[in-house]
Formats: structure tokens, sequence, C-alpha cells
């Protein structure tokens, strides 16, 4: 191949060089010149212009080579840079590959996330269940204790009552046994007086008669005056650790119904305390967060009506009409959270017995702006709070609620 180009150059630079040589026109080397030249200057110029022909084509030989070796340099470096690109194009492809299998793999993640967030929703949604059965279960335990701890206080009142009369009887009981005590003991010192005085009156009879009989009397009578003095302390003792032994008991009694009283007392205060944290348990139960799960680029209604529930606790939220019901008097909070359809602008109000309360502005100065707004309200048992369209349309929300409305009571 690259001889015959070699040829086609050498064919085409002769010709150029001939006629170059002559100026471009054609000469005729048989011809002569009419002015009688000699045969040795026709050779001699035939020479010279062989000489020249030579040195052109050695000229453009060596310059056709010099091309066709730059050629060939351009053809190497053009050969490195295809093998380069095809080598950049082979891997292109293999990054392709990888990235079609990480998309694959991608997709693959994003699927096994949906299926645990479809779990996720479900287990919520039994942990809901639970919960509320939890709640009604601990609501009847409770309501089970107070009624056994009533039973308990009835009962105790009617021990500590039955013990209250056991005290006073038995008050009473050490009243009478005090004021009679000292009335037997002078009854029973002044028979033993009356019987003292009659022996004495005896013996006085028997002293006349005989004088050793009454020495014998002296004698007896210093006994029996020790004996009368020994039986006065002997009474006095045992009176006095009588009084004190039934003081004991009383007090004890006493201290025992005290105690019984502060056990009644604590007990009333923990049946109230039960019953406090059992309203106020039930109380902190109310409350709602909802939402919409499904977008709306033309919406221009009135109420808002969010269909999704996430939580309705007390079940003040309706679904079906938007409307929040209070089931009693409190202080509660509400809030509204609402994404502009695309550069749509839309204002939502938070109502109050049909009067506007706040207001959240999604303005379409870019796509999908965000309004949110809340507002603490004081309710009686019946009012009504709601979301409607103040000016606007459309909202924007997910699958997972973007555009909200929630209330809780405090």
């Amino acid at each position: 191949m690259w001889s015959h180009i070699a040829l086609g150059f050498l064919f085409l630079t002769q010709t150029n060089s001939l006629s170059l040589l002559t100026d471009g026109n054609s000469q005729n080397i048989t011809s002569v010149d009419k002015s009688g030249d000699s045969t040795t200057d026709v050779f001699r110029q035939l020479l010279n212009q062989e000489t020249l022909i030579r040195m052109t084509m050695d000229k453009k030989i060596q310059g056709i080579l010099k091309d066709i070796i730059e050629m060939k340099g351009s053809l190497v470096t053009n050969n490195q840079r295809l093998n380069e690109v095809e080598k950049e194009i082979v891997n292109l492809r293999n990054e392709n590959q990888a990235l079609k299998a990480e998309n694959l793999r991608i997709n693959q993640v994003i699927s096994q996330f949906e299926n645990k967030f479809g779990d996720i929703d479900e287990n919520i949604t039994d942990i809901a269940r639970s919960q509320t059965q939890h709640e009604r279960n601990w609501n009847k335990k409770i309501e089970r204790f107070q009624e056994n701890t009533s039973k308990i206080l009835d009962d105790i009142k009617i021990e500590v009552r039955y013990l209250s009369v056991t005290l006073l009887d038995l008050n009473k009981h050490t009243m009478e046994l005090n004021s009679s005590i000292p009335y037997l003991v002078d009854d029973k010192f002044t028979r033993y007086s009356a019987n003292l005085n009659t022996s004495m009156v005896e013996m006085s009879h028997m002293l006349l008669s005989t004088k050793d009989f009454q020495e014998n009397v002296v004698y007896n009578l210093s006994a029996l005056e020790k004996d009368q003095s020994r039986i006065k302390i002997l009474l006095s003792d045992n009176l006095n650790s009588t009084i004190n032994t039934i003081r004991s008991e009383v007090e004890q009694s006493q201290n025992a119904q005290l105690k019984l009283s502060s056990a009644v007392s604590s007990l009333e205060v923990f049946r109230m305390n039960m019953s406090l944290l059992s309203s106020c348990a039930q109380e902190t139960r109310e409350g709602f967060t909802v939402g919409v799960t499904s977008h709306n680029g033309s919406w221009t209604g009135d109420i808002l009506v969010f269909p999704h529930v996430i939580t309705n606790n007390g079940n003040g939220y309706d679904p079906s009409t938007g409307k929040f019901t209070a089931s009693k008097k409190g202080t509660y909070v509400f809030s509204v959270n609402v994404n502009a359809h695309g550069s749509n602008t839309v204002y939502l109000d938070i109502v109050y017995n049909g009067m506007s309360k706040v207001r959240a502005m999604a303005y379409g100065s870019t796509s999908h702006q965000t309004g949110t707004n809340m507002v603490v309200l004081v309710l009686n048992k019946g009012d009504s709070v709601w979301v409607k369209r103040y000016s606007g349309n459309g909202y924007w929300t997910n699958s997972v609620p973007i555009t909200t409305f929630s209330g809780f009571l405090l």
C-alpha cells in the first residue's frame, strides 16, 4: 500500500518538476533551435535538466519520506489514543454495569425498607391497640383496687369503732374501780376496827379478872397492831399496783387507737391520691394527630378534612367531618402544618366554633413552601375546632403525611 502511494507521488512530482523547469510550458527535447546551436549545447542542456530533475526529485522524495514518517508517527499516536479510548470505553461499560448492579441492589434495599416500614406500621398499630388494651386493663385494676381499698377502709373503720367502744368501756370500768377501791378499803378497815374495838372491850373485862390474862392481852394487842399496819401496807401496795396496771393498759389502748386512727388517715389519703391519679391519667389521655396522604393541586374547599388518623386518644377527632369536639372543659393546644402544591399559595385557619383564631401561610415564591402555626385555647365541653381554607388553592403531601393537624389537652 505504501509503495503504491510513493509511486503516485513520484509520478506527480516528476510531471510537476518538468513543468517547473520549463516554466509550465511543454518543451520538445528533439527540437533544434533555428539559430543553428550545436549538438553539444543541446546535450549539455539535457544533462543540466536531468540533474535539476534529479535534485528536485530527491528533495521531493525526502519530503515525502519525511511526511510518511510523520504519518507513521501520527498513526502510532492515533493507535495509542484509539487503544486508550477503547480502554476508557471498556471501563465505562464496566462502570455502567456496576452502576446497573448497584441500582438493582439499591432498588432491592428500598423494597426491603418499604417492607420493613410496612411491618413497622403494623407493629405501631399493634402497639397502639396493645396500649389501649393495657390502659383498659389498668383502669379496671385501679377500679378494683379502689373498691378493695374502700372495703378495707370500711372494715378498719368498723374495727376502730369497736375498739373505741371497748376503750370507753375500759375507761368506765377503770373509773368505777378507782372510785370503788377506796370505799372497799374504808369499809373493810371500818369493820376491822369495829371487831378490834369489840375485842378490846372483851379483853378489858377479862383483864379485870386476872393479871396474867392482862399481860397476854397486851402482847396480843401489840401483835394485832403490827398485823394491822402490815395489812394496810399490803392493801396500799396492791391497790397502787392495780391502778398502775390499769393505767398502763389504758395508755396502751389509747396508743393503739392513735395508731389505728393514723393508719385509717393514711389509707384515706392514699385512696384520695389514687383517685386523683386515676382522674389525672384519664385527663392526659386526650389528644390527636391526623393528616392527608394524597395531594391535590386544585382543592378550593372550605373545611380541610384529614382522613388519615395517626393518634386519636379519647376519640375527640371525627375523620369524616374534620372537626375535633372537646369531651371536657380544659386548656387545649392545636397546631396545623400545610405544604403548598408546587408554586401555589394557600392560607389555612384554625377555627374555634366558627371563629378563625390563627392562620398558616404557604406562600408560592418557590416550589413546595411550608406554613405552620399553633394556638392555645380554653374549651368547654362540646366546643369544636377545625381547619378551613382562607384563600389560595391546593396542598401537597405524601403517603407519610406532610400536611397535618394536631391537638391535645394540657
